[in-house]
């Protein structure tokens, strides 16, 4: 099961408490609840756990798997790629990286029509978040993040983008 790991986090700021003190309370390893936070999968017992902290019904922190599939919205995929733009843990679903793809691809054309200049430095300041959204894909899809070197490499392009583009590994048979 999938926890909304924006609601733990939230319920925990909303009491004050830091990472470990939620560790502590729930009795959860400290690497869970960080993992939790970034949307990782739960285990029922660690699900009942929180809920019984915040004192919440359980239902309540479950991610709608509608909702989890249903592709992201341009901005929402931004957004997000923006918010957690060093983050290299946890998953980003198909349409989330290729929206962001898309948008960084406008940005540095436009940015060239501009001034080639320019287009380097738009380059640079949206290359961490390109990889960062890179890895958590190839991750989503099961593949290794290491896979992304053979984008310096000529043709290797060719190979990344279709592991970016294959399903994640709950959507294959």
């Amino acid at each position: 099961m999938r926890l909304n790991g924006d609601k733990i986090k939230s319920l925990r700021m909303a009491k004050g408490w830091s990472q470990e003190q939620l560790s502590e309370a729930s009795g959860l390893n400290l690497r869970t609840i960080q993992r939790l936070e970034k949307g990782g999968v739960a285990a029922l017992e660690s699900g009942r756990a929180l809920a019984a902290v915040f004192e919440v019904d359980l239902s309540t922190l479950i991610v709608d798997e509608e909702q989890a599939t249903k592709p992201a919205a341009f901005r929402k995929a931004i957004e997000h790629a923006f918010t957690h733009y060093a983050e290299f843990n946890g998953s980003s679903s198909r349409s989330q990286y290729w929206w962001f793809f898309l948008f960084v691809l406008i940005t540095v054309g436009v940015a060239d029509l501009i001034n080639v200049v320019l287009a380097s430095v738009v380059t640079l300041l949206l290359a961490l978040p390109l990889l960062a959204v890179g890895t958590r894909r190839l991750r989503d899809g099961g593949h290794s993040p290491w896979w992304q070197l053979l984008l310096i490499v000529p043709f290797g392009q060719v190979v990344v983008l279709i592991l970016y583009a294959m399903p994640t590994l709950e959507e294959r048979p």
